[in-house]
């Protein structure tokens, strides 16, 4: 979606947090839903950085991108229990203070794990559901991340994010020390609210869903990532797919967990598989 278009945002009041979100485009609502440590930009951004959603390639949609809580311009609690479900509540409440009925969603990594959280929480609201670099988090399936623990853990020492840059920096880049993996999370992080981060990323498991409840979720859905995505993920989607007995599934080739949504491909396929299942009511 290269032309950004002129829109609006707005701010309401989620139980206490306050909800950011931008808006642009007229007609059947689509919610996007960022991942971990992102933003409502991650969809669109101007030369400041600031939030821009083009509705050029998809004419009768409105589309709707949330700050997710603890990232962006939404508030930032730091107490765990103010995460997990409330952040799929967020999207519900999102909708209601819109007055939509129902909408698309499309949600990536931590995004997908949210809306899953929606669709089988209230799966009468869903039109469609795009799961971005991600599954949905099943109970009873280990929802532990090594990278958020990292990241968590050196939030907590104090002594800067250095390690957790180092952990997560792909083996064929230049090594780093830690003083030099310090200095550059300073300028990454440094304005950031990282206990947020880390509080919201501690409380995935809180997003968990049964696959009874997923399953009254009856809305087409499309699982999309990157060849390079793990084996583990690759495995777990055709699982879902064949336990749910429904879900298309697109993998684009030579993306990784960051590239892939910035591919051509990403976008028209996510674009084409909208239109293909937009509301005749």
């Amino acid at each position: 979606m290269p032309r950004l278009a002129q829109g609006a945002e707005g701010v309401f009041d989620s139980k206490g947090v306050k909800i950011h979100y931008d808006i642009a485009g007229e007609g059947e609502p689509i919610v996007l839903i960022h991942g971990w440590m992102s933003d409502a930009s991650m969809w669109g951004a101007d030369s400041r950085g600031n939030t821009k959603l083009d509705t050029a390639g998809v004419p009768g949609f409105q589309v709707i991108a949330l700050d997710c809580r603890g990232h962006g311009k939404s508030g930032k609690p730091h107490d765990k229990n103010a995460y997990g479900a409330e952040m799929a509540y967020d999207v519900v409440r999102l909708l209601d203070h819109l007055k939509i009925r129902r909408a698309h969603l499309v949600g990536y990594s931590m995004g997908a794990f949210i809306a899953a959280k929606v669709a089988a929480t209230v799966p009468n609201r869903v039109i469609s559901i795009v799961y971005g670099g991600q599954a949905p988090l099943i109970k009873g399936e280990p929802t532990g991340s090594k990278e958020i623990d990292v990241f968590a853990k050196a939030v907590a020492d104090g002594k800067g994010l250095g390690p957790y840059l180092m952990y997560v920096m792909p083996p064929d880049r230049p090594k780093i020390n830690l003083a030099q993996a310090n200095a550059l999370t300073n300028v990454l992080y440094g304005k950031k609210d990282v206990q947020a981060f880390a509080t919201a990323g501690l409380s995935f498991d809180k997003l968990q869903v049964s696959l009874s409840d997923l399953k009254k979720c009856k809305a087409p859905s499309l699982y999309i990532y990157g060849s390079k995505e793990s084996d583990s993920l690759k495995a777990k989607v055709a699982n879902l797919c064949k336990v749910l007995g429904r879900g298309e599934v697109k993998v684009v080739e030579g993306g990784d967990h960051v590239s892939t949504l910035a591919k051509p491909e990403f976008g028209l396929t996510l674009v084409q598989f909208l239109k293909s299942h937009k509301s005749k009511t």
